[in-house]
């Protein structure tokens, strides 16, 4: 019995004659290098790595496609084995000798092993086995190994068996343009709209790209955009739709995100040039700072900032209570409209040298390595997001040597040495750093939080004992938010009272309660250093024994 009946395999040229291979849609470059390997008398071996989902195997199948024709490979097999054939030794009386002289006997071809990288990272002892089976194979010129992986499983293969990696040449994929998913799209309509017959036009494909980038929790482009695509359709169909829709496109992305459909049809531009207006409504008495951040946004989604930098990355200077962390919230919740896209670190919790790593991730060799960092896990989850650093005045200067990269380049590297971008986030920083001088710059009302010389002449010196000039720098705006003023105090005081109720509205609940009461009380508590805080304890306390109260009346 041949050791090789229990394996499974296909014969490739046999499926590009039957014209069951896909053709390769852009990838110009990546099928070129795979065409200057496999031509190579050395090292004629290759590892396609990228993520799942961003078409390492259509790369190969259409790469076989394009060259299986060409006068100088008529006599090239290719063949793909099923990855149960690595553990064919377990299930057979032959020896490793006796398989690896079978394998020796293979004619001039391409052998192809689809998710070869997740099969060995699973079965960490397979990759010795299979170098002893394979080793005469991957220096042999006439037969070619294509094998597929995850930047995971690459960066482990690489770490822990770096001379088997070494007899491989390295594709790595990246994200296509926009277009080359459109042209992607377009070819898998056909096969998707087969039973539907559902009228799509172009721009509800161009949406539905614009959605598969914008949040990668519908998973990697281009497999998340079919995906998509195949389920909008079939929604349209459902709902006895005609044609797709950007509602229907909407309602799908809901259900697969959380992020509510009218959040997601509405229109970025009209989201920008209310943003200024919206925010002033929720944050108050702090104008002069909110216009700031309102003018850096819009100038950021206009295209009018270097776009290789963050959409948008401050300094919140001021004291505590004043609106720094709200305004920061309510930003994100405006323009990404997903409570995930708010990410806060408190910065108090970095403050030794080594936990930058919880940040970045551990490099290769050390406990943790392949959990990934804090920081790098989430921008990659999350790209449209606002990173809040609470605090940042309390964290190690090394954390602070990282954010320059960040705030400088828009994007990060990884204790994997990945690159993450960070092009399409805001970064926010707080910091206590100046209050003193604040307070009494503000100790009498006046002035609106961007008073330019108070700026250069005591805050910015008062800063670079803190923190490098360089750092500073790298900032798009320093924000002071002021001292609340009694009045806005007991405007705020009123917000407080309105939130309760709506929390309430359950119970029917609506609280009457003397402004002069509010006043008062307001008056009593006020204290630059602690800003609204003791004002809404006293509210929520005040309310919270009220309906107590009144519930226990109801039920006596």
């Amino acid at each position: 019995m041949s050791i090789f009946k229990k394996i499974t395999y296909h014969d490739l040229r046999e499926e590009v004659l039957a014209l069951r291979l896909p053709l390769v849609i852009g990838r110009a470059d990546e099928t070129a290098r795979l065409s200057r390997i496999v031509g190579r008398r050395i090292n004629n071996n290759v590892l396609i790595v990228g993520p799942e989902g961003i078409g390492k195997t259509a790369l190969v199948y259409g790469w076989i496609r394009q060259i299986s024709q060409r006068a100088q490979y008529q006599s090239l097999a290719f063949v793909q084995l099923d990855t149960e054939h690595l553990h064919a030794l377990d299930d057979s009386d032959a020896s490793e000798e006796q398989y690896a002289e079978a394998l020796a006997r293979i004619p001039a071809s391409v052998l192809f092993i689809d998710d070869f990288g997740r099969e060995v990272y699973r079965n960490t002892n397979l990759v010795q086995r299979i170098y002893r089976l394979y080793k005469n194979l991957l220096k042999e010129r006439n037969v070619r190994l294509v094998f597929t992986l995850q930047p995971h499983e690459y960066a482990w293969l690489e770490r822990e068996h770096p001379a088997f990696v070494h007899l491989f040449e390295t594709v790595v994929l990246k994200n296509q343009t926009a277009h080359a998913h459109a042209r992607i799209l377009a070819r898998a309509l056909p096969r998707l709209n087969v039973h539907h017959h559902i009228i799509v036009p172009d721009a509800s494909l161009q949406e539905i790209i614009s959605y598969a980038e914008r949040y990668p929790l519908l998973g990697q482009l281009p497999q998340s955009a079919i995906a998509l695509l195949d389920e909008a359709l079939s929604y349209s169909a459902s709902e006895k739709q005609t044609m797709l829709t950007q509602d229907a496109i909407a309602s799908v992305v809901e259900m697969k995100t959380g992020v509510p459909k009218t959040r997601l049809t509405q229109g970025d531009l009209q989201d920008m040039k209310d943003l200024e207006d919206n925010l002033n409504k929720r944050i108050i008495n702090q104008e002069g700072a909110i216009k700031k951040i309102a003018t850096t946004l819009q100038r950021a989604r206009l295209g009018l900032r270097n776009p290789n930098r963050p959409l948008g990355s401050f300094l919140l200077l001021g004291p505590s209570g004043v609106g720094k962390t709200e305004t920061a919230k309510c930003v994100a919740e405006i323009l990404f409209g997903r409570s995930e896209s708010f990410i806060r670190f408190d910065m108090s919790e970095f403050q030794q040298d080594h936990t930058v790593q919880r940040l970045i991730g551990a490099p290769a060799g050390y406990v943790g390595y392949e959990e990934g960092g804090a920081l790098t896990n989430a921008l990659r989850k999350e790209p449209y997001s606002l990173i809040l650093l609470d605090e940042i005045e309390k964290a190690h200067p090394k954390i602070f040597d990282l954010f320059l990269q960040v705030l400088d380049d828009g994007r990060l590297t990884s204790g994997q040495n990945e690159t993450v971008d960070a092009r399409n986030a805001i970064i926010m920083a707080t910091s206590n750093a100046v209050v003193t001088e604040i307070i009494q710059e503000y100790a009498v009302e006046r002035g609106d939080g961007n008073d330019e010389l108070f700026m250069t002449e005591k805050i910015l010196p008062a800063l670079t004992r803190t923190f490098r000039l360089e750092f500073l720098n790298r900032f798009d705006n320093i924000v002071l938010f002021k001292p609340l003023t009694v009045s806005a105090l007991g405007h705020i005081a009123q917000l407080e009272i309105k939130k309760i109720e709506k929390r309430l509205e359950k119970h029917r609940v609506r609280f009457e309660i003397e402004p002069a009461a509010i006043e008062s009380h307001v008056q009593r508590m006020a204290d630059p250093r602690f800003g609204a805080r003791p004002i809404k304890r006293f509210i929520e306390e005040t309310c919270e024994t009220l309906l107590v109260q009144s519930l226990l009346d109801t039920n006596a």
